[in-house]
C-alpha cells in the first residue's frame, strides 16, 4: 500500500511497447498531446502512483489532462485535491486516437516527443518517481490530507505518545494478497529495524499500520512500546498515521 518510489525491473510488455515505437510512428503532426487515466486497478497506493505520473507527465511535457470522474472522487474522499482545466469526457470522446501504455514499475525514457502530437493513457503500475520527481510540490499540494482524515489520527497519536520524550517509528506490514503472490517482510526484518532505533534513540514509540493487524498484534504487539492502528482506520487513515512519524520502517 504504501511502498512509494520502488524501481523495480523492466517488464516484458514495456520492452514490446518499446520495440513498437521503434518500428512505428504512433503520433500524428497536429502539436497537442493528452495524457489520460481511466484505470482503477490496484489499490490507494497504486492509485496515488498513477495520480501522481499522469499528472507529473501532464506538467512535464504541457500536456492536457484528462483522470476519469470516478479516480477523483474517490480520492478526494481523503485529499485536498483541486485541479483545474481538465479535460472533459465529451473533450476525450473527440480524440481519434489513444495509443494505450502499460507499464510495470518500469522508467520508459524518451516516453513522450514534445514535437509531435499524442494521446497517451496509462495502464498497469506507474510505481516510478521519476515520472513527477520535477513537480513534487505540485503533487503534494494535490494530495494533502482532509481535515477528516487527519484529525482523528492526531488524536490517536496524541493520546499514546508523548512527543517530547520519544521518537515515532512508523511500521507498515503488508500481507493479504503478498502471502499468495510474493514474499512479505520476514518478522526477523521487523525485529532488526526495530533494533536499530532503539539503539539511536533513547526512548522509541512503533506504530504498525498493516491490512492483517491482528497478526501485526500477535506477533508485535506483546512489547508496551509497539501500538496498531485501530482497526478503524482505513488505507488512507494508515498513510496518514505514517506521514506523522519521525521514521518509517517499510
Amino acid at each position: 500500500m504504501i511502498m512509494l518510489f520502488y524501481l523495480l525491473n523492466i517488464h516484458s510488455k514495456s520492452l514490446y511497447i518499446l520495440q513498437l515505437w521503434k518500428n512505428k510512428t504512433i503520433f500524428n503532426d497536429s502539436k497537442e498531446c493528452y495524457i489520460i487515466l481511466r484505470e482503477r486497478s490496484g489499490r490507494l497506493g497504486n492509485r496515488l502512483f498513477m495520480f501522481a505520473s499522469a499528472y507529473g507527465l501532464s506538467l512535464q511535457h504541457s500536456c492536457q489532462l484528462y483522470i476519469d470522474r470516478n479516480i477523483i472522487d474517490e480520492l478526494q474522499k481523503s485529499f485536498e485535491i483541486n485541479l483545474t482545466n481538465l479535460l472533459s469526457k465529451s473533450q476525450l470522446n473527440n480524440i481519434t486516437s489513444i495509443t494505450k501504455i502499460y507499464n510495470h514499475c518500469s522508467f520508459i525514457p524518451n516516453l513522450l516527443h514534445s514535437n509531435k502530437s499524442y494521446s497517451i493513457e496509462l495502464s498497469g503500475f506507474w510505481q516510478v518517481h521519476k515520472y513527477f520527481l520535477d513537480h513534487m510540490e505540485q503533487i503534494r499540494e494535490q494530495l494533502r490530507f482532509k481535515q477528516s482524515i487527519l484529525g482523528p489520527v492526531k488524536n490517536f497519536l496524541e493520546k499514546n505518545i508523548n512527543k517530547n520524550i520519544s521518537t515515532s517509528v512508523g511500521i507498515h506490514i503488508r500481507r493479504g494478497d503478498f502471502l499468495r503472490v510474493r514474499r512479505v517482510s520476514s518478522n526477523k526484518y521487523i525485529f532488526n529495524a526495530m533494533s536499530h532505533f532503539l539503539i539511536k534513540y533513547h526512548s522509541v514509540i512503533f506504530i504498525i499500520v498493516s491490512d492483517d493487524k491482528n497478526y501485526c498484534r500477535k506477533t508485535f504487539g506483546q512489547n508496551k512500546n509497539v501500538l496498531v492502528t485501530p482497526d478503524s482506520f482505513n488505507a488512507a487513515d494508515d498513510l496518514a498515521t505514517l506521514t506523522l512519524c519521525k521514521h518509517t520502517i517499510l
